[in-house]
């Protein structure tokens, strides 16, 4: 892999909105800080978790072709149930 998942975060910058929010003295605010937080976090992650699950359905898929969900497993240090899971497209 040449991108390091954990590149892809910036940090400091969450770790700066999480204390700005946590300074918010009006709890009603804070909260509805945080939940905006929150909302934003969840959209800018939803299309690439989506992509990412296609593409791990994908690999699945291409080893299923030549071996068993057994094998698959193994391979990928996962359950039996997870790979046909990964397979099913879940």
């Amino acid at each position: 892999m040449t991108t390091e998942p954990a590149s892809l975060i910036n940090s400091d910058a969450l770790d700066k909105a999480l204390a700005d929010i946590t300074a918010i003295e009006d709890p009603v605010a804070r909260e509805r800080a945080a939940r905006d937080l929150q909302t934003a976090l969840t959209e800018a992650i939803a299309e690439p978790l989506t992509r990412t699950k296609g593409v791990r359905q994908q690999a699945v898929l291409e080893l299923r072709q030549t071996l068993t969900l057994t094998k698959v497993a193994a391979l990928l240090d996962l359950s039996v149930g997870r790979v046909d899971q990964l397979a099913k497209g879940k």
